[in-house]
């Protein structure tokens, strides 16, 4: 039986929750369940939830920079406190719409980002990431 993965989408916006999940089912070589979480609150719960369930851990999150309450910046540091186990079960790719160099700095130089991508997101962009 083949396993299938668990996609997190983390972002507060509806229209790029949609084209996000809209790029990763047009794409038909995969074969993942969506986890859409509408603030990193969220994520950070199912995550913390289930951390003794690896099963039910996305094997990749993409997460949004800004959104209000709690930043991708400020998930990425809560993030670190989960065990090595599960931050090597799940890559994560940092989606923006910002081309302030200091936040791709920023970015770039978190050991837990796989990639980061600019908004809005095509499937030319990601589908190399699965």
């Amino acid at each position: 039986m083949e396993q299938r993965k668990k996609i997190m989408i983390i972002d507060d916006n509806l229209i790029d929750q949609m084209i996000t999940a809209h790029v990763l089912k047009s794409n038909n070589t995969t074969n993942e369940d969506l986890l859409i979480m509408e603030n990193a609150y969220l994520a950070l719960d199912y995550l913390e939830a289930n951390k003794n369930n690896l099963n039910a851990m996305p094997s990749l999150i993409l997460l949004d920079l800004d959104m209000p309450g709690m930043s991708g910046y400020e998930f990425l540091q809560h993030y670190k406190n989960f065990s090595q186990e599960i931050k090597s079960l799940c890559r994560i790719i940092v989606l923006t719409g910002s081309d302030i160099q200091a936040d791709i700095d920023r970015v770039e130089a978190d050991p837990y980002v796989s990639k980061l991508i600019t908004k809005p997101l095509s499937k030319n962009q990601l589908i190399p990431m699965l």
